[in-house]
C-alpha cells in the first residue's frame, strides 16, 4: 500500500488550513494554485485584492528627534507592502519598500514605486521580486500620485509614463537615460487628476480635474518623441469649454466634481467623476433644479459621434471597473466572489482611504462589505491590485479577449517564462 494518496485528493478544507495557517506569501499561493485542478478549485484566485501600507507606530515630529535616533523614526523605516485578498480576508506579504516609498501605480501584478530619492522603479512580487529600475525622476521633490506603464515591462522593452506636476507628465522607455517632461495646456485653475493606458492603440489618456481629456501617443519607433492632443482634436489651440463636450447638467457638474477617473471598456472611454466638497445645486434647462450631495458619483461614457460627446450611463453591461492609483480593470462580475454587477469599486483618498462600492443602478456608494470585516487598522489601502483571472477585457484596456479560464497560477508561470 502506497505511503500516502494523490496530492489532488486531498481535502479541501485540508488544503486551505495548510494555505491559512504557512503564511504563504502570494508568489507561493499562486504556485500551489496551479499544482492541479483539485488544488485550483479549492483555493480561491486571489481576486480582488488591495495594495496596503503598514502605518508605524506614532511618534513625535521627525525634527524633535536626536539625529542618533533619527534611523528609527517611522518615516525613515522601511515600508511594508501587502496585498489584502477582500473577500477571504487574508493577507500576502508583497515587498517591503526602501524608507518613503510609495506605491504610485499597479497593473497585472506589477507595482510602480517611487522613493523621492528620486529612486523609481517597477517591482514584480510574483517574479520574485524581480525590479526594473526606471531613469531617476528628478521632479524638484515634488509628489508623484501616478505612474502608469505598458504591461509585461522587460529592462529592454518597457514605458512610463507619470503626473509629475499639476500641468506635467514624465514620459520615458527602455534604453533612456531620464524622463521627457511635457506641460499640457489647461485652464488656469485646472490641474492633472488621472492617467489611463490604452494598450492596444498605444495611448495614454491624461483627464484633469475640469474634465479636459488629452491623449499622450506613444511613440512607435525609438527615437522619436510622444505627441500630445486634445482628445477632440477639432479644438486643438482653443480653450476648454465644458458646454460643447458635457450634456447638462454634466456640463455644471465638471467643476464641481473634484475627483475623476478614466478608463476603457468594449472599446469606448469611460469616465468616473466624484464630487468630494459639499452638495450643491443649480437650475437646468427646463426650469428643474440639479442636486449633486457630497460623495455623488457619475460615470460618463464617451461618443466621439454626438455633440455634446460625454453622456452619463447607468449600467457597464454586468461588468465592474476598479479605479485609483492602479491602471483601471474591468471585470466580468459573473461568479466572482465579493464583485458586483455595474459597480464602480473606489478609494476614498479625500477620507481614511477606504474602498468603497458605487453602485451604478441605485445611484449609492457604500463601504466594501467584505473590506470593513477584514482590514487592519494599522494598515492603510493604496490601490487594487489585481491579475488576469476572470477579466473579460484586456487589462487595463477594455478590448475584448478570451482569459476566463486563466487563474494567478496561470498568469504566475507566464511571467516567470517571460523572464527566462
Amino acid at each position: 500500500m502506497a505511503p500516502f494518496g494523490p496530492w489532488a485528493g486531498l481535502p479541501p478544507e485540508i488544503l486551505l488550513l495548510i494555505s491559512d495557517g504557512s503564511g504563504l506569501p502570494l508568489e507561493s499561493y499562486c504556485r500551489v494554485r496551479g499544482v492541479c485542478t483539485a488544488w485550483r478549485a479549492a483555493l480561491p484566485p486571489p481576486i480582488t485584492s488591495l495594495i496596503t501600507v503598514a502605518i508605524p507606530p506614532d511618534a513625535p515630529p521627525r525634527h524633535l528627534i536626536p539625529d542618533m535616533l533619527c534611523a528609527f523614526h517611522p518615516a525613515e523605516r522601511p515600508v511594508q507592502l501587502s496585498a489584502l485578498f477582500v473577500p477571504a480576508g487574508r493577507s500576502f506579504h508583497l515587498a517591503t519598500l526602501p524608507r518613503r516609498g510609495q506605491c504610485v501605480g499597479s497593473s497585472n501584478g506589477w507595482l510602480a514605486v517611487y522613493t523621492r530619492l528620486p529612486e523609481i522603479f517597477l517591482l514584480n512580487p510574483l517574479a520574485g521580486g524581480k525590479q526594473i529600475p526606471l531613469p531617476p525622476l528628478r521632479n524638484d521633490r515634488k509628489p508623484v500620485p501616478k505612474v502608469v506603464f505598458a504591461p509585461n515591462p522587460t529592462p529592454a522593452d518597457y514605458v512610463a509614463v507619470a503626473i509629475c506636476d499639476l500641468r506635467r507628465i514624465g514620459y520615458t522607455k527602455a534604453r533612456d537615460t531620464k524622463w521627457m517632461f511635457i506641460d499640457l495646456a489647461m485652464e488656469e485653475k485646472d490641474q492633472l487628476a488621472d492617467l489611463a493606458y490604452d494598450i492596444d492603440a498605444g495611448k495614454v489618456y491624461c483627464v484633469t480635474v475640469h474634465g479636459d481629456v488629452h491623449v499622450l501617443h506613444v511613440p512607435r519607433r525609438q527615437r522619436r518623441r510622444p505627441v500630445v492632443e486634445p482628445l477632440q482634436v477639432e479644438r486643438a489651440g482653443l480653450p476648454f469649454d465644458p458646454t460643447a463636450v458635457y450634456a447638462p447638467p454634466y456640463d455644471r457638474a465638471s467643476k464641481f466634481t473634484g475627483t475623476k477617473r478614466v478608463f476603457f471598456f468594449g472599446g469606448s472611454l469611460y469616465q468616473v467623476w466624484r464630487n468630494t466638497t459639499s452638495a450643491v445645486s443649480w437650475m437646468i434647462p427646463g426650469g428643474s433644479r440639479f442636486t449633486m450631495a457630497k460623495d455623488d458619483v457619475f460615470v460618463l461614457k464617451y461618443d466621439p459621434g454626438r455633440r455634446p460627446c460625454w453622456d452619463v450611463v447607468k449600467d457597464l453591461g454586468g461588468c465592474s471597473v476598479f479605479i485609483g492609483k492602479n491602471n483601471p480593470v474591468v471585470l466580468r462580475a459573473d461568479g466572482l466572489a465579493g464583485v458586483r454587477a455595474n459597480c464602480v469599486y473606489w478609494i476614498d483618498e479625500w477620507s481614511r482611504n477606504e474602498p468603497m462600492v458605487f453602485d451604478m443602478a441605485t445611484g449609492t456608494s457604500t463601504l466594501h462589505p467584505s473590506a470593513a470585516r477584514a482590514l487592519n487598522p494599522s494598515c492603510r489601502p493604496v490601490c487594487w491590485y489585481l491579475l488576469n483571472g476572470k477579466i473579460t477585457s484586456i487589462a487595463d484596456s477594455g478590448r475584448k479577449r478570451h482569459t476566463s479560464g486563466e487563474d494567478c497560477g496561470q498568469v504566475f508561470k507566464r511571467q516567470k517564462a517571460h523572464y527566462s
